[in-house]
């Protein structure tokens, strides 16, 4: 196919809008399927904070390096900025309830919820996540209207189990998910 032809094709099905429009951004940048995360943190007082995201990225392998993104709005920006690690649990397809929990302004996250806290973690883990990421605080970075932190790893652990998902607005799951010994067998 040429060049020009495969511009026609994406130029018909593409909405012009301006980036500045933000309902229309978000609507666009939703069309891109991200799997959920529960970011925790121990606060200095001793209590927990949570919230979930769907703004992870990994940056390196050497050193093992992470980031995620806390909108500047959070009642909870500050301590994410000045904390010096936090734990990602990434949510397993069945985990739907937990996200909508740690989406919720105000609510008490934690006292319905399984999840451990092992004395070597730098806050809780959600039981049963898909992953879980234990990271120390290596890079903080203010960028547009979110702060950007970079974790480094120090402790992981995964399981098969199938991952939620986030599109258009909603909570998703894949249905043909397979452990990836099973896809190479295949």
């Amino acid at each position: 196919m040429k060049h020009t032809e495969v511009l026609v094709m994406c130029h018909s099905t593409i909405n012009t809008t301006n980036p500045t429009d933000t309902k229309q951004y978000r609507s666009t940048l939703g069309r891109y399927p991200t799997g959920v995360a529960v970011v925790t943190m121990q606060h200095e007082s001793g209590h927990y904070i949570g919230m979930t995201i769907n703004s992870f990225c990994s940056l390196s392998l050497s050193p093992a390096l992470v980031s995620i993104c806390i909108d500047d709005r959070s009642p909870n920006y500050s301590s994410y900025y000045h904390c010096k690690g936090f734990t990602l649990s990434f949510l397993s397809a069945d985990q739907a309830a937990i996200a909508t929990l740690f989406a919720t302004r105000g609510a008490d996250k934690f006292s319905n919820i399984d999840y451990s806290h092992p004395e070597n973690q730098f806050a809780p883990a959600i039981t049963d996540a898909i992953a879980i990421l234990d990271c120390e605080t290596y890079r903080r970075m203010p960028v547009g209207d979110h702060l950007m932190l970079v974790g480094k790893v120090r402790h992981f652990q995964h399981s098969d189990q199938a991952p939620l998902v986030f599109e258009q607005g909603r909570f998703t799951g894949i249905t043909d998910h397979q452990n990836p010994a099973q896809q190479t067998a295949a």
